[in-house]
């Protein structure tokens, strides 16, 4: 095998992307989220960077060596030369003078003119130095024209310019004509392989960031998908409890919902907790998508819980509850409207999350109603404050029998 079809740089770029199923292969078994799926598409354009490079300043000046070719033409006309030479040795007088060569045997005084041209054709390039200068003397006559004689026969010099400076040719790499097209299907070959894994990565990339967008350990970098997209990869759980040890504080969790399209409402009994969690949340990086948070307050009728119900439904805005009686009524109110849309099918294209963080414990009917109503509709229950040991073990998700899932 003939290692200089490619450069250091073509070879790089093959080890490069061998290393994606590689990385792959191990993102698959380790958990929770590693960044090996990123890091392999990051190695699938560097790997296609150095192909394009090796592409361009390697492949690319390749030229088909014709040295032999040259060779072997210039063998053949050397026998045919000679071969022609010997078929006129006997046909020509042998008168040879004294500044003739041992070949100068030829009389071409005796030569027709097709005689002398087929002859000279191999003689032209052989003619000695002293002979071409002899003809010049011969030829040299005193030209009394009048061009002659007032300079316009002179060759006129040009005017040399050192300004202007030649670029260094660059030079090709010469290899057999087999070499050259085993060089150019190879590359050929890379650049599409590369281009088949730089796909595969980002489907993978994609894929495995729906799979994790409802596992609470493994979400990242939320972003505003159809929850139907992602409930499809991995079916979220309509009641959950917060773990006590959770991955992100409470009002990042409101954030981190409101960066995925998601409006919640915050039910509690904290005035302080209130007031924090009434800013305006962003849909995306950089403070872009602002997502306004209302405070529900019992003075102002026109908010009343249909309107929220509604204004969540269509994602148009996220609201506050600072009080407990409220946050019961709201709850109860709810419920009702749930399972109206239930029974018409009807669902929310991004998911609602209502947040429980009130110190007076849900019951079991109403952790079972909306269970079975919220995974039908797209409504989500965190329970933040209010899970004691006696309701969790009895509540249901899917149906009624089995614990209410815990995110961990």
């Amino acid at each position: 095998m003939n290692w200089e079809l490619f450069s250091p740089i073509g070879y790089a770029s093959i080890a490069v992307w061998l290393c994606m199923p590689l990385l792959w292969f191990i993102h698959m078994f380790r958990r929770p989220r590693s960044w090996l799926c990123h890091v392999a598409l990051v190695l699938g354009v560097a790997a296609y960077v150095l192909a394009r490079i090796n592409s361009e300043t390697y492949i690319n000046l390749i030229q088909v060596d014709r040295s032999q070719e040259i060779q072997e033409q210039l063998d053949r006309q050397e026998v045919a030369r000679q071969a022609a030479t010997q078929a006129r040795k006997n046909e020509v007088a042998q008168i040879r003078f004294a500044e003739d060569g041992t070949d100068d045997f030829l009389d071409q005084g005796g030569m027709d003119a097709a005689d002398i041209e087929y002859l000279n054709s191999f003689n032209a390039e052989q003619t000695p130095e002293w002979k071409k200068a002899k003809k010049q003397r011969s030829e040299g006559a005193v030209d009394d024209s009048l061009e002659a004689q007032i300079g316009a026969t002179e060759e006129q010099q040009g005017v040399e310019s050192e300004t202007l400076a030649e670029e260094d040719p660059v030079e090709s790499i010469l290899m057999s004509d087999r070499d050259k097209l085993v060089a150019d299907r190879l590359d050929a070959a890379n650049l599409a392989m590369i281009r088949v894994l730089l796909g595969l990565g980002l489907i993978n990339l994609v894929f495995d960031y729906l799979k994790r967008a409802n596992v609470y350990n493994e979400a990242y970098f939320p972003l505003p998908v159809p929850s139907s997209w992602v409930d499809s990869f991995t079916p979220r759980e309509a009641v959950v409890f917060r773990p006590e040890t959770p991955r992100r504080s409470l009002f990042d969790e409101l954030q981190f919902s409101a960066r995925r399209g998601e409006p919640f409402v915050y039910l509690t009994d904290d005035a302080e907790a209130a007031s924090r969690a009434a800013t305006t949340v962003y849909r995306f990086p950089f403070r872009c998508g602002p997502l306004e948070v209302l405070v529900v307050e019992d003075a102002n009728e026109l908010m009343d819980d249909e309107f929220v119900f509604e204004t969540l439904w269509y994602g148009r805005n996220s609201f506050v509850v600072n009080s407990e009686e409220r946050a019961e009524q709201m709850m109860e109110h709810f419920l009702e409207r749930m399972q109206e849309r239930c029974s018409t099918r009807a669902r929310t294209r991004h998911t609602v999350n209502v947040v429980w963080d009130v110190a007076k414990p849900l019951s079991t009917d109403v952790l079972h109603q909306f269970a079975s109503f919220g995974r039908a509709i797209g409504y989500t229950l965190l329970i933040s404050k209010g899970g004691s040991p006696d309701v969790r073990p009895s509540a249901v998700n899917k149906t009624t029998t089995g614990p209410v899932p815990v995110a961990t």
